[in-house]
């Protein structure tokens, strides 16, 4: 190729792996059957070779059962040359008659710990693009050299039990779940199907720049670390942990549409069994309520299961949650100090086009019917916001409190710092709607406590509802492993 760019590698017939075929990817894929007739499928194509091998490879696939597959490149922006290549990798793909968008993350960057934060980005854009496609599974390129080094570098941070196992081959979005059918599949394998289908790639330089963890472990001799059978024994660990995790959640716990977990502590404490068990549950409700891609570090949640069992009204700071111990029952509910108490104006844009408005990484507002029942003048949405609950001068007095408590019997029993985070929809300064307490009469609330109200039928003219959505479910069906690389091609 004359015009080929210096960083696209030239094919080589030469190869030291096995190329995989539809058999074997069909059989990777069988993993997380069954599918929906005609399957919508994307795939995250950076341009490397795992990426490109696997998008040919589920192009195949999608082809086969007469489904559609979209390939999706982020741009970070972090490099001059990165909108380039992503255009070169949409041209690459076109030539096998595979669709393909760019996504790009604008703003400013961090100066420090960058690649995670371009990582958060890059699955932020690829939920919200899911969405809007209507496409529920997004394959990623994620492969046995690098489950390799994430389990040597869990290990050196004592991830416990369930870090150990290494990456999941699934897990979930808001709108959609992520899979990993090459964890079992060797590099030199996918460079190798490349090399048989005479296909270029893209090598991106931050791959060898030593100043990131990974690429370090990467030419680490370390790497000799991990065998086959310890990431076996690692993932049947974490199974059995995680059917114990599970069976805790479903015995004690109950998160509210409000966006507040309610853990029933005598069936905790009867159902919890050991400390890991307990802790890991804990990591999972506090990351849910405080709307967080992450469990907080276990340290910090060994401390804090030590004191609400020493205290019966115990109150600790977590993750963005108060765990607020009340005898038998412990609340986990978003501290107030962590939420943007600055008003978020509403999108008219996602209004129209029937996108949810975000708010604090937990809930989203949607508008049914838009503009249908709104008068004159109300069609102006720049005045209508999000902020919290404590934002509303009715909610400081008990009247309210009390008259919110008759309508959702739930509210009754909080204490005031538990409400004071939930979302609220106001026109101005007049309260229209709670988020997640399904209050529909809130101007009979605030008439009742002797507040200012909206006219009539507003707040059921706009079409509101609330969603609770955190960035990840409070639980994910278990710990999905992958087959064993000595049986594909069984």
């Amino acid at each position: 190729m004359a015009d080929q760019p210096e960083n696209m590698i030239n094919p080589d017939p030469a190869s030291d792996g096995t190329p995989l075929d539809a058999v074997v990817f069909s059989r990777l894929m069988n993993v997380f059957g069954p599918f929906e007739d005609r399957p919508k499928i994307a795939v995250a194509v950076s341009g490397g070779a795992d990426s490109m091998a696997l998008a040919l490879l589920a192009h195949e696939w999608c082809g086969s059962k007469g489904g559609e597959l979209t390939a999706i490149t982020v741009d970070h922006g972090l490099r001059a040359e990165a909108a380039e290549e992503a255009i070169r990798v949409g041209e690459q793909l076109r030539k096998h008659g595979i669709d393909h968008r760019i996504l790009r993350w604008d703003g400013t960057k961090p100066q420090s710990g960058i690649q995670e934060a371009a990582r958060k980005a890059r699955y932020d854009l690829l939920d919200l693009a899911l969405g809007e496609m209507g496409i529920l599974h997004l394959l990623v390129a994620h492969h046995r050299d690098d489950q390799h080094e994430t389990l040597v570098m869990r290990q050196q941070r004592e991830s416990g039990v369930i870090g150990r196992a290494g990456m999941a081959a699934r897990r979930y979005l808001r709108n959609g779940r992520v899979l990993r059918p090459l964890l079992p599949v060797a590099k030199v394998d996918l460079i190798a199907t490349l090399r048989t289908r005479q296909q270029d790639w893209i090598e991106d330089p931050s791959n060898r720049n030593v100043r990131f963890e990974r690429v370090r472990i990467r030419h680490s001799p370390m790497m000799d670390g991990p065998k086959k059978e310890t990431v076996q024994s690692g993932a049947d660990a974490r199974q059995t942990a995680e059917y114990r995790i599970a069976d805790l959640l479903a015995s004690a716990v109950q998160i509210k549409n409000c966006g507040i977990a309610r853990i029933d502590y005598s069936k905790w404490q009867d159902a919890g069994g050991d400390e890991v068990t307990a802790r890991y549950a804990l990591g999972h409700i506090v990351r849910v309520v405080g709307g967080e891609n992450y469990m907080p570090a276990l340290g910090a949640l060994t401390a804090a299961l030590l004191q609400i069992n020493e205290k019966e009204d115990a109150r600790v700071s977590l993750g963005g949650c108060v765990l607020h111990r009340r005898g038998g029952i412990l609340l986990v509910y978003r501290e107030i100090g962590r939420v943007d108490a600055h008003p978020v104006r509403i999108n008219a844009d996602w209004m129209r086009d029937g996108f949810g408005q975000r708010w604090d990484n937990r809930f989203e507002l949607f508008f049914a019917d838009h503009g249908a029942g709104v008068t004159a003048d109300y069609s102006d949405l720049g005045r209508f916001v999000i902020a919290p609950l404590s934002a509303c001068d009715a909610f400081h007095t008990r009247a309210f409190r009390t008259a919110i408590g008759k309508i959702a019997p739930f509210v009754d029993h909080l204490p005031r710092a538990a409400l004071a985070s939930i979302p609220a929809f106001y026109d101005k300064e007049v309260l229209l709607s709670v988020g997640g307490l399904e209050v529909s009469g809130i101007s009979d609330v605030l008439s009742a406590a002797g507040c200012r109200t909206a006219p009539m039928g507003v707040e059921n003219a706009i079409g509101m509802r609330w969603r609770f959505a955190p960035p990840t479910p409070l639980w994910e069906s278990g710990f999905k492993s992958s087959p064993k690389p000595d049986v594909l091609l069984a």
